[in-house]
């Protein structure tokens, strides 16, 4: 254990976060996993045996300090937790835990999705203000990765970086030192949570696919690379033409974001001209054998569509900036699975911003 070790809570044990947390505990830090009550068994493997291995990109067996799912043990003494989770599972996580924070430990949300806004709305319905729980979110998660079982995590790859900020985003130097002293990889601070929130790219890469790809999909029963053969060059281009009104939006913002094609080029190293070519030509996807959800039903929706695209949408009509492209895929995926995730999402009353103008938006985030 180096001098500079940290005792951090990861909290949800899905894929995601076994592999931080395995990945955590090789670098030398303390670790410890959450998992909310109703989930378990995630965590009983891995209690039973005391560490998570992890196999591809990244090699080792990470010993873990506690995996539980008792909030007070895993926060007591915590010098940061980070959440990783999808976010239909954020305010449940965050129900059970704020009760028990260790006051002044920041909370990481990893992605985000626009979660920092409802962590803070809940932290202060508890009188819990935003020194005693510094939040920030990111745009992504660390690693592409597949669970092999619970403690054994497959990474195909790792991110050089990702992209986080504070809410509000004066505190991102501060949150970027004391992050930086554990967190695997570099952490590379946007302007504030709204970029962060607007610049996961699963809303363009994974609603696309899913829209133009619901045939197969029921047909096969996701027998095929979702990345690879799902893409083609007429699903890249409905991408390409989300991506360009993601950005339209964020300009309202004064928000300059880089496109779906620049941020693939820079995270993983690889060339091409088009959304196509970037995503059937990855490594980190393409190798590893059929992949794509086996319904339509899937996260892929449910999740991007209603915590990513509906506040994006949302966003876009207070700041005057329409997105027919984008609401015409949000129009046909809310009726393909009978729920209108413009209203049921992360809309701004949710986020807390609600009746906001541009102005106010940004003061708010921008602290």
């Amino acid at each position: 254990m180096t001098a500079s070790a940290k005792t951090v809570a990861v909290l949800g044990a899905g894929n995601g976060g076994q592999a931080l947390a395995g990945h955590l505990s090789i670098l030398g830090h303390r670790v410890r996993l959450f998992e909310h009550p109703d989930f378990r068994s995630n965590v009983n493997a891995i209690a039973a045996q005391g560490y998570i291995e992890l196999h591809g990109a990244v090699n080792g067996k990470g010993k873990i300090e506690m995996a539980s799912s008792d909030a007070a043990e895993v926060m007591d003494g915590i010098d940061a937790a980070c959440m990783v989770a999808p976010s239909f599972a954020q305010e449940p996580l965050l129900e059970i835990l704020l009760p028990h924070w260790k006051k002044g430990a920041p909370l990481l949300m990893i992605p985000g999705n626009f979660g920092s806004f409802i962590a803070s709305k809940m932290a202060m319905s508890r009188g819990i203000d935003e020194d005693a729980c510094p939040l920030a979110e990111t745009d992504t998660l660390p690693y592409a990765c597949r669970l092999d079982e619970p403690g054994r995590v497959h990474v195909w790859g790792v991110k050089s970086g990702i992209s986080f900020s504070a809410l509000p985003s004066s505190r991102n130097e501060e949150m970027a030192r004391r992050l930086g002293e554990f967190f695997p990889i570099p952490l590379e601070p946007l302007e504030n949570v709204l970029a962060i929130g607007m610049s996961n790219l699963n809303m363009v890469v994974h609603c696309a696919a899913m829209l133009l790809n619901t045939g197969r999909i029921e047909s096969t029963g996701g027998d095929f690379r979702f990345y690879t053969d799902g893409i083609t060059p007429t699903v890249g281009k409905l991408q390409e033409l989300m991506d360009a009104e993601r950005r339209y939006i964020a300009e309202g913002y004064d928000l300059d974001l880089v496109s779906a094609i620049d941020w693939i080029h820079h995270v993983y190293g690889i060339e091409g001209d088009t959304l196509y070519e970037l995503l059937t030509n990855n490594p980190a996807y393409s190798g590893h054998g059929s992949d794509a959800p086996k319904t339509v039903r899937h996260r892929y929706i449910t999740e991007d569509v209603p915590n990513l695209l509906a506040p994006l949408l949302d966003l876009g009509r207070a700041a005057g900036r329409k997105a027919p492209v984008t609401e015409s895929v949000v129009c046909l995926l809310s009726n393909l699975l009978d729920e209108d995730y413009r209203l049921t999402g992360r809309t701004m009353d949710r986020l807390g911003i609600g009746g906001m103008d541009v102005e106010s938006v940004l003061k708010r985030v921008n602290g």
